[in-house]
């Protein structure tokens, strides 16, 4: 079989979107450890400032949610937003690393959400792509397993890091997994015909 059919190929696109989905949840949870810290070091007592940094999340993600879907279907083609997203994790790792005001949690909450408004309905989006109505209940239920996962990991891992590297550690893992996201976008097809 030619790498080009293995890139093709439905499993690869639903390997690729669960692991997609996995990152994007690690990526989500991971600061969760270190961010109570973060707030005393920085002497940000009050509960409207957490609630603040906390609702930059979902600010991102409302952001570029929509605007991820409709990009993607206009070009015909998954990709773009996917490795948007990917880079954004990056940049997210690296404004966590130098973190040391509140106004760098606000931005790495909202970079963060961002990244994950346009890989999530993307990724889920792929998987819809290659199969079929009534073979897509497993395929989601998958996806399903995987972003679970990563809600278990993110914390946990966080917190191991965390303990032995500080917030530049969990930082830096933020960063690497870019990596992993990147190249499970390589795996998927160039573009992905979307069905209307």
């Amino acid at each position: 079989m030619a790498m080009t059919d293995i890139r093709a190929s439905p499993t690869a696109v639903v390997v690729g979107s669960c692991i997609a989905q996995l990152i994007d949840n690690i990526t989500y949870t991971i600061s969760f450890a270190c961010l109570p810290h973060l707030f005393e070091d920085m002497k940000l007592a009050s509960e409207s400032q957490i609630g603040l940094v906390a609702a930059m999340f979902g600010i991102g993600g409302f952001l570029t949610s929509s605007l991820s879907g409709f990009v993607s279907d206009r070009l015909q083609s998954r990709k773009l937003p996917l490795v948007v997203g990917s880079i954004g994790y990056a940049i997210c790792g690296c404004v966590l690393f130098f973190s040391h005001k509140l106004w760098h949690l606000l931005l790495y909450r909202l970079l963060n959400g961002m990244a994950s408004g346009l890989v999530y309905p993307i990724s889920t989006a792929a998987v819809g792509d290659v199969y079929p109505h009534k073979l897509l209940g497993l395929q989601m239920a998958l996806l399903n397993v995987f972003n679970n996962a990563g809600y278990m990991i993110g914390p946990i891992l966080g917190g191991a890091i965390y303990d032995h590297a500080g917030v530049r550690g969990v930082s830096t893992v933020v960063s690497k997994l870019t990596n992993l996201e990147l190249a499970c976008i390589d795996c998927r097809p160039m573009a992905t015909k979307c069905r209307f």
